[in-house]
């Protein structure tokens, strides 16, 4: 090489000719200087065949080896895609499609060349899921919670003449569709339902704290009643009063508030294995707890006060996160759906929603002669149904100002004139069933239409429970329902209903 660099510019400059050496080297490249004297046949023979093949070949190796890593690269990306929407498909069909249409391989074929059954199944599944995840989905169950009730009634023989709420109320609990559960000595005030429908969790005026089992009945005390010289030391005998109870939705916290102006948190799975003793307490109201709720599929807690504040709470972290201000009232109730926008009502005669991301709320008034909201529970995002001192029963649309469809009047009789409070209120998320409770005996069955011009809410069917349903909560697909039963209302003792029993009711729907 430094011989050929120092030849002078006059010289011939041998040629330089790349070879490429594929057999013990994988492929690397040579550079072999001829400072021998071929022949110029040989040159001839090199330039035509070996130089324009070794080149080709140098530029086929060096740019297809890459081309063909990369197309193998994308291939396998794009099949691995591909494989997995093809798994998921052929999951749901094998789940959508009937056991004649997987026999038969011509319906098969012809499903894949046309837009056959199957296909619309599938469709609809995702669909379906979409909707879920979004909490947009609605579940029809009413008409099978009627045809439940009506088949219960009829295998229930009622030879005596006594047809009182009461008398009726009996023969329920001797067909044992209806089961009282005993655990509290003063009145039930709240009951939650874990999300499997499997525990069951209530307070009372007396403290007391249980997590129901509701297949067997069974009971774990979770804060014990206070009495005797415990509630001779209170300052106030109420303050023991639990008056609202929530759980989460993933089955892992229980929020208790009641009258001393705290929100304590519990963690369920360990409820019955050691001492009950509460993760955190929640300070900051001034006045009683009357209400809690979690928003739907989140660990964002709400609490509502007689201080006239919603407090909301981060369970993620443990941590209180901002107050909303607004009622100039008592608050009563409150409930909160899938979109982190909770529904409120209070001693204003106003229901509000709260616009939680924005800092804002709407406010929705019944009328000049509405009376005072006592209950609110949320059907789906944008729509929930309230129950009034005054007997009313009205359907809202988080879009209009006015309650849409007709307003039910006296949806739970009268007494002496006057009709009864709906005092609680209880929906199936997503479904178009509703529950009612007041002093009447009866709980009472509601479905509720959300679709446009149809919207409204018509009467179902009523099962006897003898006393103040003081709390309802629907179990999963409505099979039965859990409410709280008591001789007194939950707020306070104004009235009593003689010889009602204090209990937790487990009620059969289907």
């Amino acid at each position: 090489e430094k011989a050929t660099a120092t030849m002078p510019p006059s010289a011939k400059r041998p040629r330089s000719k790349f070879k490429v050496d594929l057999s013990g080297h994988g492929g690397r490249y040579e550079d072999v200087v001829d400072d021998m004297k071929p022949s110029r046949k040989n040159d001839e023979d090199i330039e035509s065949d070996e130089d324009d093949d070794d080149d080709d070949d140098l530029n086929n190796v060096g740019h297809s080896g890459d081309d063909s890593e990369d197309s193998e690269e994308e291939e396998t990306a794009e099949s691995k895609r591909l494989r997995m929407a093809r798994e998921y498909l052929d999951k749901l069909e094998a789940q959508e499609s009937s056991s004649e249409g997987e026999s038969d391989s011509d319906n098969g074929a012809s499903e894949d060349d046309e837009d056959g059954a199957p296909v619309d199944k599938v469709g609809k599944r995702i669909a379906k899921e979409r909707l879920r995840k979004s909490g947009l989905l609605q579940s029809r169950i009413a008409d099978s919670v009627l045809e439940g009730i009506q088949s219960l009634q009829s295998s229930i023989a009622d030879s005596s003449q006594d047809k009182s709420a009461e008398a009726c109320a009996k023969l329920w609990i001797n067909a044992k569709y209806v089961t009282y559960l005993r655990g509290h000595d003063l009145t039930p005030t709240c009951v939650s339902l874990s999300q499997q429908g499997t525990k069951a969790f209530s307070g009372a005026k007396d403290g007391s704290v249980i997590m129901w089992n509701v297949q067997d009945g069974t009971k774990t005390t979770i804060l014990p009643a206070i009495k005797d010289q415990y509630a001779a030391n209170l300052s106030d005998r109420n303050e023991r009063e639990i008056l609202a109870i929530a759980t989460s939705d993933d089955d892992r916290y229980l929020a208790i508030g009641g009258r001393d102006n705290c929100v304590r948190i519990f963690d369920t799975r360990t409820l019955g294995k050691s001492t009950s003793s509460p993760l955190t307490t929640m300070e900051g109201h001034k006045k009683p707890v009357t209400t809690l709720a979690f928003r739907s599929r989140s660990l964002d807690l709400y609490s509502g006060s007689e201080d006239r504040c919603i407090r909301r709470y981060d369970l993620n972290a443990m941590t209180y996160v901002e107050t909303l201000y607004g009622h100039q009232s008592p608050i009563v109730a409150i409930d909160c759906a899938n979109k982190n926008r909770p529904v409120s009502i209070a001693r204003d005669r106003t229901v509000r929603v709260w616009k939680v991301e924005e800092d804002s709320h709407l406010v929705y008034r019944g009328g000049g002669d509405v009376g005072s909201a006592e209950c609110i529970t949320a059907i789906q995002d944008g729509w929930f149904v309230t129950g009034h001192d005054d007997g009313r029963l009205l359907l809202w649309k988080e879009e209009k100002k006015r309650p849409v469809g007709d307003v039910i009047k006296a949806a739970h009789g009268q007494e002496n004139g006057v009709a009864r409070s709906v005092i609680s209120c209880g929906a199936l998320g997503l479904s178009d069933v509703l529950a009612t409770g007041s002093s009447d005996g009866y709980l009472r069955l509601w479905k509720v239409n959300t679709d446009g011009k149809d919207a409204g809410i018509t009467p179902l069917e009523s099962i006897p429970v003898h006393g103040y349903i003081n709390s309802i909560v629907m179990g999963p697909e409505g099979k039965f329902c859990v409410v709280a039963v008591g001789q007194e209302p939950r707020l306070g003792r104004w009235d009593r209903v003689a010889r009602a029993k204090n209990r937790v009711a487990i009620i059969r729907l289907k």
